[in-house]
């Protein structure tokens, strides 16, 4: 019973550990999360089209009017006041991170990315966005991941 007990606890936390991952849908090709240094993290996992230069921009919208955030796109510029203190990295195998530094939203806001030309939006509520996971980052980073879990199981269960 012992063994029993250790083997589904195991698996329980591969399991939760997992859940970023294998949930991953069409809706959250974007996130949204707050980091434990208050900056604002929106990530934007949009696979840009071949043979395109790869352009991204960052924008939210507060009821009508939508606020440009970050872009490397020649002739737009970001809103003054996000100018100094957002930066963007390269995900691997593709996509982009927006990084809004001291940043928290103050209202209903919908977060608004474009790669390529293809565009996704996330409607975010006040008072709901989650702090970013470590864990979670990390295994939507390295999808591969998702392989080791089977084989961790059937070694967990050899090996009782």
């Amino acid at each position: 019973m012992n063994t029993f007990n250790s083997l589904f606890g195991w698996i329980l936390v591969l399991g939760v550990l997992m859940i970023p991952v294998l949930c991953q849908d069409e809706e959250s090709v974007i996130t949204v999360c707050q980091e434990e240094d208050n900056d604002l993290r929106v990530d934007c996992l949009l696979e840009p089209r071949p043979n395109y230069h790869t352009d991204y921009e960052f924008s939210m919208s507060k009821g009508q009017k939508e606020i440009i955030i970050n872009t490397n796109i020649s002739g737009i510029m970001p809103e003054p006041k996000f100018r100094h203190n957002t930066f963007v990295t390269e995900l691997e195998p593709y996509g982009f991170r927006l990084t809004i530094m001291s940043f928290a939203i103050s209202e209903n806001t919908t977060f608004i990315c474009k790669v390529t030309k293809i565009q996704k939006t996330l409607f975010v509520e006040l008072d709901s966005v989650e702090p970013c996971s470590a864990i979670s980052v990390f295994l939507l980073g390295y999808p591969w991941l998702n392989l080791l879990v089977p084989l961790c199981i059937i070694q967990l269960w050899e090996a009782f």
